[in-house]
């Protein structure tokens, strides 16, 4: 049976750092939405508006596209995004086209504290220039996550983490829930 491992959720919870670990320790590919909008956008070049206004979603589209090749030669992989619950819908088709089960990890935490955790890790330098927004507010920050549905998509068995204290995540007990799904011939 095909399978994916979706991984999604608010910003700044951890979900691209749990992915690579995750990938790692399955041996899976991993596609993660900001390193892919990364690439795209130094295609681009910073001045253009395409960038800004296009790059997730045209990075959503690639992200499926690469999910669904994988799925047709018969593997596995690990897909990692902030998904809207808009999102499901694409998603699903792909797995019912390919008869796929699918794990989905929703990373969730109070929005006020993760929008302090989004301002710090932008102050602290080394973020991609396409992930910088200096004219977020945080009423814009709680709206974009609020209405988009972040974590509300479930596909599949849902496993909810909760990346308040990353300290009290017990990330093994994660990737054995991720060994066991693929370890599984069926849906539970």
């Amino acid at each position: 049976m095909n399978k994916i491992i979706l991984i999604g959720g608010y910003c700044a919870t951890g979900k691209t750092t749990f992915s690579l670990r995750l990938a790692e320790r399955l041996q899976l590919p991993c596609f993660n939405k900001d390193h892919i909008k990364e690439v795209i956008g130094e295609g681009f070049g910073r001045e253009s508006a395409d960038v800004h206004r296009k790059n997730s979603a045209v990075t959503l589209q690639l992200m499926l596209h690469i999910a669904e090749r994988q799925l047709r030669a018969g593997k596995a992989c690990i897909l990692e995004s902030n998904f809207r619950i808009a999102d499901g819908e694409q998603i699903k088709t792909l797995l019912g086209k390919y008869d796929s089960a699918c794990l989905t990890y929703v990373f969730t935490a109070d929005l006020d504290l993760l929008y302090n955790r989004y301002r710090q890790r932008e102050a602290a330098g080394g973020r991609h220039w396409v992930h910088l927004n200096p004219d977020e507010t945080r009423e814009s920050f709680l709206y974009a996550h609020e209405s988009g549905g972040h974590t509300k998509l479930r596909i599949g068995e849902t496993i909810q983490v909760d990346a308040t204290d990353f300290a009290n995540i017990d990330f093994e007990a994660l990737l054995r829930a991720g060994e066991n799904f693929m370890q599984r011939n069926t849906i539970t």
